[in-house]
């Protein structure tokens, strides 16, 4: 079984990194399979384009034939040049970095069962569908999200509070 380590690693390999299909070519330009699974993924996420039929995969290439057309035109239209796109452009790049911030933030809250638990005999009476209280395994998630939203907004609080003890600020409404 060992000798045929090799061969079945090789083959493993080249399934795993094996070049992405030409699906359609517009002006020269592959429209490949990778582009349709990145297409997918942000449509669909956790879906494949192999997974479709072949009437879907046919509309996600039309789809990615008619976006790449779209951005050639935009390109050609000079709107990046203006001072309007490069104002909303500096706005997006900044609300984004925010945004990406704050799941950072988020990410870093943990919610113990201890806590969840504890959220769940206190607010017994919150935790029904109808007249039956729904079983503690049932809720935890949901328990667990609820927690971590109000750990985040107090850190966002405390935040926002230290930040601006350290800044100068004037309301003027």
């Amino acid at each position: 079984m060992l000798k045929h380590l090799p061969l079945i690693l090789l083959t493993a390999t080249t399934f795993a990194f094996a070049a992405p299909v030409t699906l359609a070519t517009l002006n020269g330009k592959a429209i490949t399979s990778e582009d349709a699974n990145a297409f997918m993924a942000k449509a669909i996420p956790g879906m494949s384009f192999d997974k479709l039929d072949p009437k879907m995969k046919r509309q996600v290439v039309d789809q990615l034939i008619n976006q790449s057309l779209i951005k050639d035109q935009v390109a050609k239209s000079g709107i990046q040049n203006t001072t309007e796109f490069k104002v909303a452009y500096a706005n997006l790049k900044n609300d984004l970095a925010v945004d990406m911030w704050m799941k950072l933030q988020m990410a870093k809250i943990s919610v113990t069962d201890t806590e969840t638990k504890a959220f769940y005999d206190a607010n017994g009476d919150k935790m029904k569908q109808g007249d039956k209280k729904l079983p503690y395994e049932q809720v935890k998630k949901e328990i667990t999200q609820f927690i971590k939203v109000e750990k985040f907004k107090a850190l966002m609080n405390k935040t926002t509070d230290a930040l601006r003890s350290s800044a100068k600020v004037e309301v003027k409404i």
